[in-house]
């Protein structure tokens, strides 16, 4: 790992002093951006699934998603551009968070280089399934679990609070190094190191947990057909002594007359070192971790409309040694008008499963839930 982090290291200092005397003409100053995004969404759990849990989930709900972001550059006299964002969350989704993420950046001719609290360089090459409302995979309501709950011995791939999704979180936004190299040719390549993949917002010391991961994107377009191709690799060593974590997500999109088509994979292998790929999890149960999902959908976007149709699902191994899995998956037609310059008027209808690899009984199953949500939103950018 040292050796990823040094190779890096070398690759700013190598922009920095082949670009010549650095000096700013003015201090950066800071723009306000963001977005604010509220939805009525309506819910129906399964009531077998309710009679289990002993719980009775409302029908109807609000629900938010809002972030302001400050964000500043500058272009130094030799070239070099230097910049910084702070993503602060501002109410409706996670309120345990207030700084979503903050990192800093250096544009050179070698590409791009950012420190700090930043998605991934994998996550910011991948592709997944188009939704017409944003509405779908980690930042969806339905798919991140925030509309029909999912049961407590349901497992998902990877970090059970991303949500069904087909993107690389492994290290969600926990403080990296990541490098993304200037497109050529149409072809991208990024990467991340990240010296604590469990740790955020800490400074002082902790178990060494690293995790490193590349990835490429091939973006262009033929006769009117635009392509988007992208693979990427994340190896994360979350305990030094018992597990090690592998991930591989592909995802692609072919878009022609206001159509695209777009999909994803991804899947997690979680290991105990020098065993087989087995755990104990929350449930005090032996536990195959082992697991994908996988995504696709198709949109029609025309002038201010846009349309689309999307399907997911999850298969992981599961807390019981037995054949079947842990199983989810999920349908959603989304639709978009936009009303003016960033103000967009959402809607959503959808259904998701959710399975345990136990046997679904009959009355009182706190295992197995599913459901259909209904939701119209309104979404402002600025």
């Amino acid at each position: 790992m040292k050796k990823v982090l040094i190779a890096s290291t070398a690759l700013v200092a190598a922009g920095l002093m082949t670009a010549g005397p650095a000096a700013a003409s003015e201090k950066i100053k800071l723009n306000l951006g963001g977005f604010s995004k509220w939805w009525v969404v309506g819910a129906w759990q399964d009531g077998v699934y309710e009679a289990g849990t002993g719980t009775e989930y409302s029908n109807v709900d609000i629900k938010g998603d809002n972030e302001i972001y400050f964000s500043g550059s500058t272009k130094l006299d030799n070239g070099i551009e230097v910049g910084i964002q702070v993503e602060m969350e501002a109410g409706g989704g996670d309120t345990g968070d207030q700084i979503d993420e903050s990192y800093v950046w250096i544009g050179t001719g070698f590409g791009k280089f950012i420190v700090g609290s930043e998605n991934n360089g994998i996550y910011l090459l991948h592709n997944t399934a188009p939704d017409a409302a944003g509405n779908w995979n980690e930042g969806g309501v339905m798919t991140g679990g925030n509309a029909i709950a999912k049961p407590t011995n349901v497992t998902l791939p990877g970090l059970a609070n991303a949500g069904l999704t087909t993107a690389p979180v492994t290290s969600n936004d926990t403080e990296k190094l990541t490098y993304v190299a200037p497109t050529f040719y149409g072809l991208t390549v990024g990467g991340s190191y990240v010296p604590n993949a469990t740790s955020e917002d800490d400074r002082a010391p902790t178990a060494a947990v690293d995790m490193f991961g590349v990835a490429a994107l091939y973006a262009n377009t033929f006769g009117g057909v635009g392509v988007k191709v992208d693979a990427g690799f994340a190896w994360a060593d979350t305990s030094k002594s018992t597990e090690t974590n592998y991930e591989w997500v592909a995802g692609a999109q072919l878009s022609y007359a206001g159509f695209t088509l777009g999909g994803s994979y991804r899947q997690v292998i979680e290991n105990q070192k020098g065993t087989s790929a087995t755990l104990t999890n929350a449930n005090n149960a032996t536990a195959s971790l082992d697991g994908y999902v996988w995504d696709i959908g198709l949109m029609y976007a025309t002038g201010p409309y846009a349309i689309s149709l999307a399907y997911i699902t999850s298969e992981v191994d599961g807390a019981i040694a037995t054949s079947d899995s842990d199983e989810v998956t999920a349908y959603q037609l989304s639709g978009k008008y936009n009303l003016g310059a960033g103000v967009d008027v959402l809607a959503s209808i959808g259904h998701v499963e959710y399975v345990d690899e136990v046997a679904v009984t009959a009355t009182g199953d706190a295992d197995h839930n599913e459901g259909w949500t209904v939701m119209t939103g309104l979404s402002l950018a600025f």
